[in-house]
């Protein structure tokens, strides 16, 4: 599925199914992603939900500039951007005490399980957002730095110079936590 582009023609061209493999083929990672973004994956969960709805709705065009995935990616981190900047100027409680999980399925530690890398994973977490969003874009999600900087609205440069200090960040915080 040459990076979801044919599917997406093929939806547009009013193929169910096309849409079908979008969202299975990157849900997970648009989550994930999304969570570095707002830091709650419920949150994050709903970013994507309204990514794939206004594929869905409104059947934007994609111009093959960048690749589909990066396009996609971009389409979710303005959505996020927006949610976020209203959230500020809201006053939240907390739900955690309020809710039960009705889901046993916790995508976001099956990834880190199955990646191995808990350790890596916590000092990610401990980082800038943008350091950790940048790392993932890069090197969980495989986007090339180019890619990377259309999503994060940067320009190349700015990318690799954050890429540089979030590396140094990153490991900083590996060998706090004991790591060579």
């Amino acid at each position: 599925m040459d990076n979801g582009a044919s599917s997406y023609l093929r939806f547009l061209n009013g193929e169910e199914k096309g849409f079908v493999e979008i969202v299975t083929e990157y849900r997970d990672g648009l989550v994930l992603f999304m969570s570095n973004i707002t830091g709650d994956i419920h949150t994050a969960e709903e970013i994507a939900d309204e990514t794939f709805l206004k594929l869905y709705m409104k059947k934007p065009d994609f111009k093959p500039k960048y690749t589909f995935k990066t396009w996609l990616y971009t389409i979710g981190r303005n959505i996020a951007t927006d949610i976020v900047r209203k959230q500020k100027k809201m006053i939240f409680s907390s739900l955690d005490d309020y809710y039960y999980i009705s889901d046993n399925v916790d995508i976001e530690s099956d990834y880190i399980k199955s990646e191995d890398s808990q350790g890596l994973h916590k000092a990610m977490k401990n980082l800038k957002k943008e350091y950790s969003q940048v790392l993932y874009l890069l090197y969980f999600e495989n986007f090339a730095v180019a890619d990377a900087a259309k999503i994060m609205g940067k320009n190349k440069k700015q990318t690799s110079n954050l890429v540089f200090r979030a590396k140094s960040a990153l490991k900083a915080e590996l060998e706090k936590e004991g790591y060579e």
